[in-house]
């Protein structure tokens, strides 16, 4: 894959992998052509691998804390290094600047890599998805630290590196994280309304991930949303709740496009498609769930 406009980050930043033992054979170890090394592949029960494992918490709390959603250490342990595996880009200490070292509270003395950037998927009950437990980057809480581009990369090589085909995530109606996802593909909407989330105004989705959908991502220009019929204001809960009860009584709806911002307004492009019936043959609504349906 042609990674020409990602130079600076593939020079400034060492790509790294967290996993079990057992687990890590499974894994991509140059995802995208970006090959990791060998000393960057970290088990998590190892004790040395410590300190580092804490400055990736550190960038979690950082990215999610100011919504309330930042995870403690042990669901970090038990519900993602356990059962998945992280990727992400690192950068050794002694490059970082003194404000991005502060920013992420690196101790002193400390001259091992920093995370830079993370992504955590982990295997679902049927073995057939895989779920986004976290994807973050530095320049989501301090704008600068690391080169342009890091998320989209890190999205794209991590999807990769743990051989995701099916990637299921939640994510917030406003959240940045939407419009990057959609570069992959239309994403199939599981729930609209998530009461069952600490914020209800959360959408759950699948998105089919291959070769073309990562190309998609990597050269930012997606998929476009000429499907598109419909649109959800994405401070709605009205519009939401409602979207949410369509689903409930089976219809399928996708997210065919990024958020679009006319001033105060976010309008999520949306495309619908009654799942008990048929479409035409030849018909748009044929041609788009041939495409994307998997």
């Amino acid at each position: 894959m042609d990674l020409r406009y990602y130079r600076r980050i593939l020079e400034s930043c060492e790509p790294f992998l967290i996993a079990r033992r057992p687990v890590q054979d499974s894994l991509d170890r140059a995802p995208l052509g970006i090959r990791v090394p060998e000393a960057n592949v970290l088990d998590p029960q190892a004790v040395d691998n410590g300190p580092f494992l804490k400055l990736t918490e550190t960038l979690d709390e950082l990215t999610y804390g100011p919504v309330a959603l930042q995870m403690p250490s042990w669901a970090y342990y038990d519900c993602a290094l356990m059962t998945g595996a992280v990727f992400g880009f690192a950068m050794p200490a002694g490059r970082l600047s003194s404000w991005v070292r502060k920013t992420l509270a690196v101790p002193e003395g400390y001259d091992g890599l920093v995370p830079m950037s993370q992504f955590v998927a982990i295997p679902m009950a049927h073995r057939k998805a895989q779920l986004v437990f976290t994807l973050c980057s530095i320049n989501q809480v301090a704008a600068g630290a690391a080169p342009e581009g890091l998320w989209r990369l890190t999205l794209a090589a991590g999807t990769a590196a743990l051989r995701v085909d099916v990637m299921v995530a939640t994510t917030q109606w406003r959240s940045a994280q939407l419009g990057l996802f959609t570069s992959l593909g239309p994403l199939k909407i599981m729930t609209a309304w998530t009461p069952a989330h600490d914020i209800a105004a959360t959408t759950t989705f699948y998105v089919h991930v291959d070769d073309e959908a990562r190309a998609r991502l990597v050269h930012g220009g997606g998929f476009g949303n000429p499907w598109a019929d419909r649109y959800l204001d994405a401070d709605s809960f009205d519009e939401m709740q409602a979207l949410q009860a369509e689903i409930e009584d089976g219809l399928e709806v996708w997210v065919v496009g990024p958020p679009e911002i006319r001033g105060a307004e976010t309008r999520v492009p949306l495309k619908k498609h009654a799942a008990a019936g048929a479409p035409t043959p030849g018909s748009p609504d044929d041609t788009f769930v041939r495409r994307f349906q998997g």
